[in-house]
């Protein structure tokens, strides 16, 4: 599904699209495939909400909402699109960035993915980013804010090859 032409006019000028995708792989050096956020629950953590969708390009969607045990104030939402290409999955960030309601994100830490943004420091912690073949998004939304680049790097750590959230060739998760 391509984004209507307005919206992509619109992001132009708060996000330099054409430098973004000058920045995406040409080939999937990982393809990721049924990636399940709920193997980066850490201790002190329990998931409280666990959902399979399909977005509105038919890309596959997964949601998993941690509560922390210890602090019923903080909470954690994870969210991964599973996207056909490295370009797909930029267009699938791309979507959730017009959907910010903040004129602009500042890029986030380059070792996530190959576009990565990041709420400013005044707004509740969320990352946006694209990595391989997938769209991740991670946000605290409780009344307490959570930070979330250390979940951003174990959402990566799961996804790297032989990390917690990979299928073996029997598609069982290892």
């Amino acid at each position: 599904m391509m984004m209507d032409e307005s919206i992509l006019r619109e992001l132009g000028t708060r996000y330099d699209i054409e430098s973004l995708r000058a920045r995406v792989p040409k080939e999937i050096e990982r393809e990721v495939r049924g990636f399940d956020p709920q193997v980066v629950q850490t201790d002190g953590w329990r998931v409280s909400m666990r959902e399979s969708l399909r977005d509105g390009a038919g890309r596959p969607h997964t949601r998993v909402v941690f509560d922390a045990n210890e602090a019923p104030d903080e909470r954690l939402l994870v969210e991964v699109i599973e996207c056909s290409s490295p370009a797909d999955a930029l267009d699938a960030l791309l979507e959730r960035l017009a959907g910010n309601q903040l004129t602009r994100l500042p890029e986030g830490p380059v070792e996530l993915g190959f576009a990565v943004y990041e709420h400013p420091a005044e707004a509740p912690p969320a990352m946006f980013f694209a990595r391989d073949n997938v769209c991740v998004i991670i946000a605290s939304f409780g009344s307490r804010p959570t930070p979330v680049r250390d979940w951003a790097e174990r959402v990566v750590e799961a996804i790297r090859p032989g990390g917690p959230g990979q299928r073996t060739a029997s598609g069982n998760a290892e």
